[in-house]
């Protein structure tokens, strides 16, 4: 029950309080304001030809249940695992797609014509200023990324806390949505 009360307390605190405004890269020259975008450093994560996306509604108030039936059985750990923690691992982590319909996340396919601008936020970046975000990550929004009908990327998405886990790219990830660009594939995924 502590348990329960502590995570509600986080949830309301940290994510709820989160202000929408997000960090910019500016830079003070001749008096003037510049925006100063990223600096593109490497290429695209993944070369695909289908994108299958998973979404999930899960509300904060579940969390709680999340971690409180996680030891109750294997399919509760890795319902925990996926929503809110490092499930994949790896991109060789691939069996718990199978489970993603019955843990309440809906599959759709990405139109290609959405593909190129996928790519512009899939792509190794160098930003003038990075942030991290202290909340907890649920993974709401999962892109499979495939090539011939095979896996080759998977990236889960936390638009609440501005967060991701990406596998299967060599690129460097660390800096992956700065600059707007978590809102940027929020609003291609989403329309919104």
């Amino acid at each position: 029950m502590r348990n329960i009360i502590f995570l509600i307390t986080i949830l309301i605190f940290s994510c709820n309080s989160k202000t929408e405004k997000k960090a910019e890269n500016v830079e003070k020259q001749n008096n003037e304001s510049v925006i100063k975008g990223p600096k593109i450093t490497g290429g695209k994560y993944f070369e695909y030809d289908e994108i299958e996306y998973y979404q999930s509604e899960i509300e904060e108030d579940q969390i709680g249940e999340l971690y409180d039936n996680q030891e109750k059985s294997k399919k509760d750990s890795l319902k925990m695992g996926i929503i809110l923690g490092e499930i994949p691992k790896s991109i060789n982590d691939t069996k718990f797609i199978d489970n993603l319909k019955s843990f309440g996340y809906t599959k759709s396919k990405i139109e290609e014509n959405k593909f190129n601008k996928i790519d512009e936020v899939f792509t190794e970046k160098k930003h003038s200023e990075a942030y991290q975000t202290g909340c907890i990550y649920i993974y709401r929004d999962i892109l499979i990324f495939k090539k011939k009908s095979k896996i080759i990327g998977i990236a889960k998405i936390c638009f609440g806390c501005d967060a991701s886990v990406i596998v299967g790219t060599k690129s460097n990830t660390e800096e992956f949505g700065m600059s707007g660009d978590y809102e940027k594939l929020r609003e291609i995924l989403r329309g919104k």
